[in-house]
C-alpha cells in the first residue's frame, strides 16, 4: 500500500449544523469498545470473546459460506431477477467471478485456496472471449465488471505478497503459533491450522508495509485489457461532463452516466495505478466536472474549526500559565471556515428508476470516494498539471468536505440514509471505502467501524452469509456477503492525500 502522507485539506472539527438532520436522532450511539490490548493474542488468533475475536469468527464463517456457494466451473450462482428490474437482464458472469475473488482475497484467504484458483482460472480462460480486442464486438461498456477484474487481480497478488511476508506461502507452515513461536494445538493434540493470512487490523489509520506485487504476464495482460476497457467505456455527458454507466444497451433508455458506475471506474483506475498500469487520464477531467455538477447545489451550513493533521489537544497541565501581572492580549479574530452539507444522488437527469434523483447515503459515499480517488490520480501527475489546476483541486477538497458534512448530518449505519434498506450492504461497503481511503477512524463523533460491525455481526446468518436484507442486485446473497466481508476487513487501501477528517460532534442542540 502506498503510504499515507499529510493531508492537503485541513483536519476538520464539526461544531454545529444549521439544523438537526440526523437520521438516527434520539438513538443511542454505540459505546466505545473495551480496549483488548491487555489480552494476550498473537497475529493469527484474536482474543476469544473480544470484539476483534468476534469479527474474525464472522469473517471466517463468511468466507467459508461464500466458498461453499461456488459452482464447479468457478463462478458463483446468478440471480433469478433482472438486474435492477429494468432493461435486458445481464448475467454478470465476469463480475460473479471477480468480485468474490476481490472479497475473499482482501479477507485474508490464501491465493492458492482451491476456490480462488478455480475462479481465477475461469477469468483467465473466459475474459478475453467476453471482452475481445477491437474491432470485434466490444461489450466493454460493463464498467462494473472491468473494474472488478482489475481490483480482483490486485487483491489476488496482495494475498500472495502478504502470505509470503508472513512466511505462510508454504501450506506446511500454516499452523497457529504463540508469541514464542511454539505450535498451538487443539484438545486432541493436533496443530490448529491458519486458514487466512491475517486478522483484523485495528484502526483505519494503521499503516501497512509497501507491497511490491509481481504479476504473472498473463494476469498483467488481463488487468491491462480491463483497464483499457474502462477507458473505452467512457462516455461524454451533458454540460461538458463525462463518466461511466454499468452498461447502456440500445433498448435501455436509462442515463448515459451515473455516480455509482463512475465511482467503480475510478476504483479500477486506482488499482491499475497501484499495479503500475498506465492509462489515458484525460477522461478524469470530465469525470471531475460530472461529480461537481451532480452534487447538491446547497445544504445546511456547517461551521468547522481547522487544526493541523495529527495535532493533539493539550492537557490542562501542559497549557501555559497566565501571568496575572500582564494585560490580556487581544486575540486576532480568524473566521471559521463554513461548509454546507451537500450530497449526491444516483443521477439527476435521465433517471433510471424512481428515487435515482434523490440525495442519499450510498451515493454520497460514492461521490466522496470518486472525487478522492480522482484527486489522487491527478494531483501529482505532471502530465495533468495544466488540466487539473490548483483552483480545481481546492474546489474538489471543498466538495469532499461538504459531502462529509452531509454524512455527519444524516448519519446511520442501520439504514442507507434517505433510502431506507435500499442497497443497504452496498451503502455500508461504500462507507468503508470513504473512511479507509482517507484514514478516518471517526466520522463526526461516530466510530463508524465499530457501529457498523455490530450491525454486521447481528445480521449474519447462522450458516455464515448475509442474506436477510434484500434490495440488492442479483445474486443478492452473494454480493451482500462480499460487501459485508469487505467492510469487516476494512479492505480498502488509503490514498496519498486523505479526505478531510471530521473529529467533532454532530448537531446536538
Amino acid at each position: 500500500m502506498r503510504k499515507l502522507i499529510a493531508a492537503c485539506a485541513a483536519a476538520l472539527a464539526v461544531f454545529a449544523l444549521a439544523r438537526p438532520t440526523s437520521a438516527d436522532e434520539g438513538q443511542n450511539v454505540a459505546k466505545p469498545r473495551v480496549d483488548d490490548a491487555a489480552v494476550q493474542e498473537n497475529d493469527f488468533q484474536a482474543a476469544p470473546g473480544s470484539f476483534e475475536g468476534k469479527v474474525e469468527d464472522a469473517v471466517d464463517r463468511g468466507c467459508d459460506w461464500l466458498k461453499k456457494q461456488q459452482l464447479e466451473n468457478g463462478l458463483w450462482p446468478d440471480g433469478t431477477n433482472p438486474t435492477y428490474g429494468a432493461g435486458t437482464p445481464h448475467k454478470y458472469e465476469v463480475g460473479r467471478s471477480a468480485f468474490p475473488i476481490w472479497a475473499l482475497c482482501k479477507s485474508g484467504v490464501f491465493a492458492d485456496d482451491p476456490a480462488i484458483e478455480k475462479a481465477m482460472n475461469w477469468l483467465r480462460k473466459n475474459y478475453e472471449a467476453w471482452a475481445p480486442q477491437p474491432p470485434a464486438p466490444n461489450p466493454s461498456w460493463c464498467t462494473y465488471e472491468n473494474a472488478c477484474v482489475v481490483n480482483a487481480i490486485e487483491a489476488y497478488y496482495i494475498s500472495k505478497w502478504e502470505a509470503a511476508d508472513a512466511k505462510l506461502d508454504n501450506p506446511k507452515n500454516r499452523v497457529k503459533r504463540d508469541a514464542d513461536g511454539k505450535v498451538i494445538k487443539d484438545a486432541n493434540g493436533k496443530p490448529i491450522p491458519v486458514t487466512r493470512w491475517g486478522t483484523e487490523e485495528k484502526g483505519a489509520k494503521k499503516k501497512k508495509k509497501d507491497r511490491k506485487l509481481t504479476l504473472d504476464p498473463k494476469d498483467r495482460k488481463l488487468a491491462e485489457r480491463a483497464t483499457k476497457a474502462l477507458v473505452e467505456a467512457f462516455q461524454k455527458g451533458a454540460y461538458g461532463t463525462g463518466g461511466w454507466r454499468y452498461n447502456n444497451p440500445e433498448n435501455n433508455p436509462g442515463p448515459k452516466i451515473d455516480v455509482s458506475a463512475t465511482q467503480y471506474a475510478l476504483l479500477g483506475f486506482g488499482a491499475a495505478t497501484r499495479l503500475g498500469i498506465a492509462y489515458k487520464k484525460d477522461c478524469l477531467i470530465d469525470a471531475y466536472k460530472f461529480f461537481m455538477a451532480e452534487q447538491d447545489k446547497t445544504g445546511p451550513e456547517v461551521v468547522r474549526d481547522e487544526k493541523k493533521e495529527g495535532e493533539e489537544e493539550k492537557k490542562e497541565e501542559e497549557k501555559p500559565k497566565k501571568d496575572p501581572d500582564k494585560g490580556t492580549k487581544v486575540r486576532e479574530y480568524k473566521p471559521k471556515a463554513k461548509d454546507r452539507a451537500r450530497g449526491w444522488g444516483y443521477c439527476r437527469k435521465d433517471i433510471h428508476s424512481k428515487g435515482d434523483e434523490l440525495t442519499y447515503g450510498s451515493m454520497t459515499c460514492a461521490g466522496i470516494c470518486g472525487l478522492t480517488v480522482l484527486r489522487d490520480e491527478l494531483v501529482d501527475d505532471p502530465t495533468m498539471a495544466s488540466k487539473y489546476t490548483k483552483d480545481m483541486d481546492a474546489k474538489c477538497n471543498q466538495a469532499i468536505a461538504d459531502g462529509l458534512a452531509w454524512m455527519v448530518a444524516n448519519w446511520s449505519v442501520k439504514n442507507n440514509p434517505a433510502r431506507g434498506m435500499y442497497r443497504y450492504y452496498y451503502y455500508l461497503y461504500a462507507l468503508e471505502r470513504l473512511a479507509m481511503l482517507g484514514g478516518l477512524d471517526y466520522i463526526g463523533k461516530h466510530d463508524w467501524y465499530y457501529e457498523g460491525a455490530l450491525v454486521m455481526l447481528e445480521q449474519q446468518d447462522a450458516e455464515g452469509g448475509w442474506t436477510k436484507v434484500g434490495n440488492e442486485v442479483e445474486p443478492a446473497h452473494i454480493y451482500n456477503t462480499c460487501y459485508a466481508l469487505l467492510f469487516l476487513k476494512r479492505a480498502t487501501d488509503g490514498v496519498k492525500r486523505p479526505v478531510p477528517v471530521f473529529t467533532g460532534e454532530d448537531h446536538d442542540d
